[in-house]
């Protein structure tokens, strides 16, 4: 561990931001290319020779035994030797099973303390690992694991009859599933006997041993732009290049465990199946030496006593549960006594939001919005010293990154408070889509520069800011739901002719899919849509926003969806 240390320090990762006198601290323009092509003033190149979990395991003798991840509702707990520990063990069970090099481990959990060990265990023993959103139908998890190819899948008790309903459907899914709990489940492996192996000897998954830029360890699943989700492919080099990133003094908010700093403390409620909180939070927690708390689920009077009880010192959130905190009756105004900071990420905050909030908790808490998704993890955040003075805005280029606004129609590249369509650049870019080279290629251009789909601008300070997505992507809770989905399993529907779905504002979940649906059979009903899509995907997929039957969609002359039309007669009616 202290070789691997030695090795970053001498390859210049952990070296200071240099500022470049351009008129801005954090942003320059890059040489040599077109004005309004970005970069930040911190060259961080990408990070190889060195897989995740050495990566996040490095400084494990500074804080071995300290506490690393607990039960929020239970009171379970590991240290960080614990995990260290149990995950080898796991490796080691897996490889005894013939698990080999890029096999697909799929893992179906909600958040509990030995989900890092399950991930990190799988990586070390040279597996991908593919999260699973646990709230997913069998005809859902049964789509990701063909998709990947999964051999396995790592659950809990109360899903797997979910996963032995999608095993009938998925061929590649050979091996016993291994449940994570107390007491044995028939035909499956136990979890917690497994971590019982004796990893002496065994060989793990090193550095030196792949091609940290090219081999692929996380593969999280997203619908991108456009579309039905897809295999996001990231790297070793990926995910520690960008925990170097965001870890980098003057842009993080969250300290590292030594010196006499206290043990930060998280609450880790947004689920670790999504790349905020297992990048954000799980894995930043683990570099950093904090304690992470586990919530499996919220649920207004469970997350506010685990508020009470863990005292976070930081807080993970999402626009949702910002709202919940600022607006419920129940949440007193002590409730983040504890707290410094808030950390705010997947959908933009609105300024009256921020001001709610900061009037209820006081202004002595931080809010650090950031911007990023599953293909590009984070690229920007609000610096240190600019805190709660830029509300609305998302930040500045992290390290070691680049960033470009084009024209939607000409692919021009924009200058200052000119908005187009965020392209990003840089050594936490994913290496692609899993087997779908027409999205990879449609998404990443020639320079490696990331289409995101999102619309926004830079401000004369090259703050970033958020207006728009050009994709259809509906956020709900923070979750992607993808409209071109749910529109497919509708038009399943006997008596569904044609359907549109878009997402409109809603007040507990920032937006709710919304259809638009004409009829075959005029007796047709929200009771029978609602019925024939609940057994099928996931709650937050439902249609919370309310169901319209219409005598015609409205299209452009290609046969596209004029979504945006449906959205404005949407927000006239509302206002009216």
């Amino acid at each position: 561990m202290r070789v691997l240390t030695k090795l970053l320090k001498f390859k210049g990762y952990t070296r200071g931001i240099r500022y470049i006198s351009d008129g801005s601290k954090w942003t320059k323009q890059k040489e040599g290319c077109p004005p309004g092509v970005l970069t930040s003033t911190q060259d961080l190149p990408p990070i190889t020779g060195v897989t995740l979990p050495e990566f996040l395991f490095q400084n494990l003798h500074k804080w071995e035994n300290a506490p690393a991840l607990k039960c929020a509702i239970t009171g379970r707990q590991y240290t960080y030797g614990e995990v260290y520990k149990r995950s080898r063990s796991f490796a080691a069970a897996l490889k005894q099973a013939g698990f080999k090099r890029n096999d697909s481990v799929c893992v179906l959990l909600p958040n509990i303390p030995e989900y890092p060990i399950v991930a990190l265990g799988s990586m070390q023993a040279g597996c991908i690992v593919s999260t699973v959103n646990p709230l997913y139908t069998k005809d859902e998890i049964a789509k990701q694991v063909n998709d990947c190819g999964g051999k396995i899948v790592i659950t809990i008790p109360q899903l797997v009859s979910q996963v032995e309903a999608a095993r009938a459907l998925c061929p590649t899914l050979t091996e016993k599933t291994i449940v994570v709990g107390a007491e044995p489940v028939s035909e499956c492996h136990s979890f917690f006997e497994m971590i019982k192996t004796d990893a002496t000897g065994v060989d793990f998954l090193k550095g030196s041993d792949i091609n940290a830029l090219e081999d692929s360890c996380l593969l999280p699943y997203s619908s991108g732009t456009t579309g039905a989700p897809k295999g996001v492919e990231l790297t070793h080099s990926n995910l520690v290049t960008n925990l170097k990133q965001i870890t980098s003094e003057g842009y993080r908010q969250t300290e590292f465990f030594e010196g006499g700093t206290p043990q930060e403390r998280f609450l880790a409620i947004l689920p670790f199946f999504h790349m905020y909180g297992f990048h954000v939070i799980m894995s930043v927690g683990l570099y950093q030496g904090s304690l992470v708390s586990c919530l499996p689920k919220f649920e207004p009077e469970l997350y506010l006593k685990a508020l009470m009880d863990h005292k976070p010192t930081k807080l993970h959130l999402v626009t949702p549960i910002i709202n919940f905190l600022a607006s419920h009756p129940m949440v007193p105004k002590t409730a983040l006594s504890n707290t410094e900071g808030v950390i705010i990420g997947a959908a933009p905050l609105g300024k009256e939001l921020i001001t709610k909030f900061l009037n209820k908790f006081g202004s002595h808490i931080f809010l650090q919005e950031g911007y990023g998704m599953s293909e590009v993890l984070v690229t920007h955040f609000i610096p240190k010293e600019k805190l709660n003075t830029r509300a609305g805005s998302c930040g500045v280029l992290m390290p070691g990154t680049t960033c470009k606004i084009i024209d939607l129609e000409s692919g021009k590249v924009l200058g200052p408070n000119e908005s187009g369509e965020i392209c990003i650049q840089g050594g936490s870019v994913m290496k692609g889509y899993l087997n779908n080279k027409k999205a990879t290629e449609a998404t990443i251009d020639g320079e490696k520069f990331l289409r995101t789909g999102d619309i926004g601008y830079h401000d004369d300070e090259l703050f970033l800011y958020i207006e728009d997505r050009l994709k259809d992507l509906i956020k709900v809770k923070g979750f992607q739901v993808a409209p071109s989905e749910l529109e497919d399993v509708m038009r399943k529907h006997p008596d569904v002719a044609d359907v549109a779905v878009v997402g409109v504002k809603h007040e507990r979940f920032g937006e709710a899919p919304r259809a638009y649906i004409i009829k075959k059979n005029t007796n047709l009903s929200e009771d029978d849509i609602n019925s024939f899509l609940k057994p099928q995907l996931a709650e937050h997929k439902q249609l919370v926003g309310g169901i319209e039957f219409v005598d015609a969609i409205p299209k452009a002359a290609s046969g596209k969806i004029l979504k945006r039309q449906l959205l404005a007669d949407y927000n006239s009616k509302q206002k009216t």
